[in-house]
């Protein structure tokens, strides 16, 4: 016994001794691996040639995806490859977009972005979604682009990292400008400013900069776009981030071009032409051409200005980079005019500016307009003149440069400006204060309207954030009763189709039809072609008011009629009816939803009135409540009544009353709002107290 229990205990401890050597195991393999993939991912980040950094990217996209489905790992274990699997394809996406391959980089940001939604890693959600953004921005799609910047903001709140939330915000900015909204691009841009500054992010600095000197750009203040763009460009020369260099170099050549200060355009074209050329970058290459082409052009050299855009061109087609493309054709255009070859001129001007509608660019939309209309001027086509110059005109009027944006950017512009200026001002005051006394008063002063501009600007960005809170509440709220009144417009859809199916019950049309036909053949050939007119002018009537919500009571009374007539015709001279108006009701004034009373009365005549022998009446009565606000239809036949109607419909059932007083309810439920039971019942009693009938009451809302 004793052996045995010895023998036990060993084999435990060496259970146990097991199972602590393969946790051990699992958690060393976890920590290689995942120090393996922190250090590839690393050396991705410090690495600028993308041929050198994809074969590492490559590596990390082996050992995340082997680990990220290894059932031996923990889930959160599986998670830290899965982020790893995130980056992994962001990565390979950008090197797509290097290639300018931007269909399959925005598949990769895709298979990322849903990777990283899947583990709640908001970061790697707002990146991936950024770079979609981008690539839409390459392909000329800017509303495309606009959407996953918005998205990708949203994540990047979420993630509460300062730096996604900058860089998607200097995207929107650049968005917005491209857009012609300037004023969202300045407030974008100084908010991301702000946030790299305090983040020592330098290329997000240079990207903001660059953004920034985008939007004076297109507010015509040249002296301070190129001064942004020297301090874009001084930033990516120091980081050596060569593509950036180059997109900073082609700007500058862009504004010296319109400034006419051609060699120092020349000088920078040059120079980013090298360097694209040396990296193999396809789009940018193909800008240089569109420069070189527009630095030709205004020195009047046409034919190598010419051979420039068709270059341009090849590459911004291939490439699917629609903005450019469609410059470069205007840009054509504009040659070919100058030429007096109006024919081209003409194709490739509408070319342009069927791309530019498409893709919905303003600028361009106005360079295309403008050279269509002097191009259909020269041909002596007026109208077609006149049509492109309204267009520019609109464009002009609604959402391009004019004086009260210039000055509204302006404002802005030296507002940021100024509070760099306070800084500097305040510690220069500060050391006047230890060597001059008698300046005390002045700084003093100084101080205090710092304090007052501080706590101004405080008190603006705290409301506006308020006010930003409760609009969002707002819209909130507005979604809400949207989605309450889909639903309720959804039911009633489907209460209105219900009521039509079973507003002309099948039975009811053989019937007639039979009554009609027999008189044709046996009867009346006169009442016969009465009848058959009242036939389809009830069919015509039931379709013309199905579509609609309320008619006049009047409307319903001759439509009721017809359909009586016809009923009548089946008992010959046995079937009596009326139709009465009480009280205030105005037929012609007074409305009703169409065709709720068609169903009783047909439901009188077929369960009440068809099996009762000798003479057969139904009255209907229109009525208003004393107070006028609710529609009292009462239905009165001396039929059989309910319990023997009842007796005798299960030897023989019918779904189609059950339908239609089902749609019928389910449609007084939705149109009445403080009427809890608008369709009631009553059994008609002789002095004997047996049923001689059956009483309708339906009550009606009046709207």
């Amino acid at each position: 016994m004793r052996k045995t229990v010895l023998t036990f205990l060993c084999l435990l401890l060496a259970f146990f001794a097991f199972s602590q050597t393969a946790n051990q195991r699992k958690s060393i393999n976890f920590n290689v691996d995942s120090l393996k993939c922190q250090q590839l991912y690393q050396l991705i980040e410090a690495e600028w040639d993308e041929n050198i950094w994809i074969k590492y990217n490559q590596e990390l996209f082996l050992l995340s995806s082997k680990n990220s489905i290894n059932k031996a790992l923990t889930n959160k274990q599986r998670n830290v490859f899965l982020k790893f699997l995130s980056d992994a394809k962001v990565n390979e996406g950008a090197y797509y977009q290097y290639k300018s391959k931007h269909q399959k980089a925005i598949n990769n940001y895709t298979i990322s972005y849903l990777i990283a939604k899947n583990i709640n890693y908001y970061e790697g959600c707002a990146i991936a979604l950024g770079n979609i953004g981008t690539s839409f921005d390459y392909l000329g799609k800017i509303d495309s682009s606009l959407t996953y910047f918005i998205k990708a903001l949203n994540y990047a709140y979420k993630s509460k990292s300062d730096a996604s939330i900058a860089y998607v915000l200097t995207d929107l900015g650049y968005v917005y400008n491209n857009l012609g909204n300037y004023k969202k691009a300045i407030v974008y841009n100084l908010k991301a400013l702000s946030l790299f500054t305090k983040l020592k992010d330098y290329e997000g600095l240079e990207r903001t900069y660059f953004a920034i000197g985008k939007i004076f750009d297109n507010q015509k203040e040249f002296d301070k776009s190129i001064f942004y763009y020297k301090k874009a460009l001084f930033i990516s020369t120091k980081t050596n981030n060569q593509e950036r260099l180059c997109i900073n170099l082609n700007s500058l050549a862009n504004v010296y071009i319109i400034l006419k200060k051609y060699p120092e355009a020349k000088k920078n074209l040059e120079k980013s032409f090298l360097i694209t050329k040396k990296n193999n970058f396809l789009a940018t290459t193909a800008v240089c051409f569109s420069l070189f082409g527009d630095y030709y052009f205004s020195n009047n050299e046409y034919k190598n200005s010419e051979l420039n855009y068709l270059k341009a061109i090849k590459i911004f087609k291939n490439t699917q980079t629609n903005f450019f493309y469609a410059k470069s054709l205007t840009q054509l255009a504009k040659i070919y005019f100058k030429n007096n070859q109006l024919n081209l001129a003409q194709y490739y001007a509408q070319k342009s500016y069927t791309i530019t509608i498409k893709n919905n660019y303003p600028i361009e939309i106005k360079s295309s307009s403008e050279i269509l209309s002097k191009i259909y001027t020269q041909k002596k086509q007026y109208k077609n003149a006149l049509a492109f110059t309204q267009i520019v005109q609109k464009i002009n009027d609604s959402i391009y440069y004019n004086e009260k944006q210039n000055i509204a950017l302006k404002l802005e512009h030296w507002y940021n400006s100024k509070l760099k200026e306070t800084k500097i001002n305040k510690l220069t005051q500060e050391k006047k204060i230890a060597d001059l006394e008698n300046q005390r008063q002045q700084n003093i002063v100084i101080i205090l309207v710092v304090i007052l501009v501080f706590l101004t600007t405080l008190s603006y960005f705290i409301f506006n954030r308020y006010k930003t809170k409760k609009q969002n509440q707002y819209l909130k709220l507005q979604l809400l009763e949207v989605d309450k009144r889909i639903f309720a417009e959804k039911q009633a859809a489907e209460s209105e189709l219900k009521a039509l199916k079973s507003q002309m019950n099948p039975h009811f049309i053989f019937n007639a039809l039979s009554s009609i036909q027999h008189q044709f053949m046996y009867g009346d050939k006169n009442l016969a072609n009465e009848q058959m007119g009242n036939f389809t002018y009830l069919t015509r009537q039931i379709l013309n008011v199905s579509g609609l919500k309320q008619i006049l009571v009047a409307t319903e009374i001759e439509i009721l009629t017809k359909y009586l007539e016809l009923e009548k015709m089946r008992f010959e001279t046995n079937f009596e009816y009326e139709i009465t108006l009480s009280g205030n009701l105005d037929p012609d004034y007074h409305e009703l939803p169409p065709m709720l009373l068609q169903p009783l009365l047909e439901n009188s005549i077929k369960h009440g009135l068809m099996h009762l022998q000798g003479l057969k009446k139904l009255s209907l009565n229109f009525n208003l409540n004393p107070t006028e606000d609710v529609l009292i239809c009462t239905i009165i036949d001396n039929g059989i009544g309910r319990q023997k109607a009842a007796e005798m419909k299960t030897k023989n059932i019918s779904s189609h009353q059950s339908y239609a007083s089902q749609a019928l309810i389910k449609r007084l439920n939705i149109w009445n709002k403080n009427i809890n039971n608008p369709l009631v019942y009553n059994d008609i009693l002789d002095n004997a107290g047996n049923v001689c009938g059956t009483q309708v009451v339906l009550m009606i809302e009046v709207h």
